[in-house]
């Protein structure tokens, strides 16, 4: 079963909603299929919207941080929605809040699917 994210783009920035755990190669390649959707089209600052994921591990933190990098090496940005529970959690003892902007804009409606 293929696992695809949710992608729009609103106010100059890139949303990938992701959905499920994030703990495998499968939700990792659905990640990076969504990520270069966006990239593909312009958008160098892409939010990633985690509030539907409840578990998370060091294969998604990887697939995480090479959007990351592939981002930063294009001088864009990549942000995350406020986190909560276990994500939160992971990402805070991983100091990866302190990596990740929070983008605290409301999720209103989205100019274009990407």
């Amino acid at each position: 079963m293929d696992i695809e994210f949710q992608t729009s783009v609103s106010g100059g920035k890139g949303l990938i909603s992701l959905e499920g755990d994030l703990d495998n190669e499968a939700s990792g390649e659905a990640l990076r299929r969504a990520f270069n959707k966006i990239f593909d089209r312009g958008e160098r600052t892409i939010v990633l919207d985690m509030d539907k994921v409840q578990i998370i591990n060091s294969y998604g933190i990887g697939k995480i941080l090479m959007c990351y990098k592939r981002l930063q090496a294009e001088g864009g940005t990549l942000m995350v929605k406020p986190l909560k529970g276990f994500v939160k959690e992971t990402f805070e003892l991983l100091m990866l809040d302190r990596l990740f902007p929070v983008d605290g804009s409301s999720g209103g409606g989205a100019e274009a699917e990407a």
